[in-house]
């Protein structure tokens, strides 16, 4: 409740008489003509500001804190995925497992980490290759992008999906009609059988034997889910 103004200082009025008309007071002086709205005040203008930015900022940290990781499922980084592969189904098929062809390439980064490798298969008369692809994503869901890549033959692609392995799974397509890939959780693995149809002794070519896909599929599945466990271990 807003109480009656009070004088402060000046001439004090007297009490009127009885009977007689009180005196009115004074008028008040007229207010100041109040200027013409032009948008936000300063103040509440940079006030918002602040608000926004440390709002931004906060957001900012969460969307980067590097704590907020995703789950690994226990892949590690620190062994070898040619070394820790046993391939018993496939070194039953092809020959026991060679030296690489190749060295391998290896990238370790905060957001990705990436070991190809190969070995070779001493199958006769014709020797095998197997290329081996490990990547873990540290940051970052790869599914959107595994799928979009299987959509379009022309990027890694196409192939039949394979089940009971992994999240998903697809036997051939663009890495070659005895290969497989797999997605499980953030990691994405590879297994690529080729067959060394050059002989470079002699300078000619290799005939290329007739594989039952079936059976390459079988070892690869099995051999694959062994590399996973390892890894994991």
């Amino acid at each position: 409740m807003i109480s009656e103004p009070e004088l402060v200082g000046g001439t004090a009025f007297p009490a009127p008489a009885p009977g007689s008309t009180p005196m009115a007071p004074p008028p008040a002086p007229p207010a100041p003509p109040r200027p013409e709205p032009s948008g936000r005040r300063p103040w509440l203008w940079a006030l918002g500001g602040a608000v926004v930015a440390s709002a931004l900022w906060a957001g900012g940290l969460a969307a980067y804190d590097p704590d907020d990781r995703p789950d690994l499922g226990g892949y590690r980084t620190d062994r070898d995925p040619c070394e820790v592969a046993k391939l018993e189904g496939l070194t039953a098929a092809f020959g026991p497992k060679g030296p690489a062809p190749e060295e391998p390439l290896k990238s370790d980064h905060p957001a990705l980490f990436e070991w190809d490798c190969s070995v070779t298969l001493a199958a006769k008369p014709v020797p095998y290759t197997l290329r081996v692809g490990y990547t873990l994503h540290r940051v970052t869901d790869p599914g959107p992008e595994f799928e979009a890549r299987r959509a379009d033959p022309q990027l890694a692609g196409g192939g039949d999906r394979v089940g009971g392995i992994g999240e998903i799974a697809y036997f051939g397509g663009a890495w070659g009609d005895d290969s497989l890939e797999v997605l499980d959780g953030q990691a994405v693995l590879r297994l690529v059988l080729q067959a060394d149809d050059y002989d470079d002794e002699r300078g000619r070519p290799i005939e290329k034997p007739e594989l039952d896909p079936a059976a390459v599929q079988t070892y690869l599945v099995e051999d694959m889910q062994q590399l996973m466990k390892a890894l994991k271990s």
